[in-house]
């Protein structure tokens, strides 16, 4: 997928579910998507629902814990089952908060801010992939959109540092690739990739934003707009891949 495609037809989005729905990005995709397709029925996974903002959509606020599998599995049994996914966003992620910071230098590397990103990062997704799949219909093809990130990507790494974030996308990205496999083999159409959505006006990347290049830093609905053409136009051979919010493939 060099880039993005017109619109194909017949893929008319009935339900989407959206993971992270109180995250920047993740909110920006819920607005999106229930402009993009009237009627749409969203089920909006976040860990505090409370307050998620009301929108021209049927929208089902659940309350989903993902460093928690017992939580996860509750959340997805709370899906709507009136009609089965046909797009599924794991708008989820961590980079820093009160106590940790990115690392500069393997000094710095600490445990509990290792496992806390793969946790949060990868084994999460990976969590929720296992219970949401089970909801999708054999004969109806989904569209599943995670979150990563470029800095995840081993061969483009060339400053080093990041050490938990780079360490838990990386993981992730296979993780994804394993996913894309093993639905091919189960003979089962959804397609899932990895998604590098740029650096967005976040509290993920509100830290950084001071040194980044005039022009270079996108508003959530700007970069939700693009990664929801992005998903819809994906094709079965782009299974496992990683793309930027242009539709530009990149390596992992």
């Amino acid at each position: 997928m060099a880039q993005v495609a017109e619109t194909l037809p017949g893929r008319a989005v009935r339900h989407a579910v959206v993971v992270g729905a109180n995250g920047g990005i993740g909110r920006a995709l819920c607005e999106t998507l229930a402009c993009r397709h009237p009627g749409i029925v969203l089920s909006r996974l976040a860990r505090e629902p409370v307050g998620l903002p009301e929108l021209v959509a049927k929208t089902s606020d659940i309350a989903c814990d993902i460093t928690s599998e017992a939580s996860i599995a509750d959340a997805v049994a709370q899906i709507s089952p009136e009609y089965p996914p046909d797009q599924i966003w794991i708008a989820t992620g961590w980079l820093h908060d009160g106590r940790h910071r990115p690392e500069k230098t393997w000094k710095e590397l600490d445990a509990e801010h290792l496992l806390h990103a793969y946790r949060i990062n990868a084994v999460g997704p990976a969590l929720l992939l296992k219970h949401l799949l089970p909801r999708l219909a054999k004969s109806h093809p989904a569209r599943i959109g995670v979150l990563s990130a470029r800095v995840g990507s081993i061969s483009d790494n060339r400053l080093g540092g990041w050490h938990s974030y780079r360490a838990s996308k990386a993981a992730l990205n296979m993780l994804i690739r394993n996913f894309a496999i093993e639905l091919q083999r189960r003979n089962l159409p959804h397609v899932i990739v990895g998604l590098q959505p740029g650096t967005t006006d976040t509290p993920l990347s509100a830290p950084f934003q001071r040194r980044l290049p005039a022009g270079q830093l996108q508003t959530p609905a700007f970069t939700a707009q693009h990664l929801v053409e992005v998903v819809e136009h994906l094709q079965p051979s782009d299974s496992g891949g990683l793309f930027d919010f242009l539709g530009e493939p990149f390596a992992p």
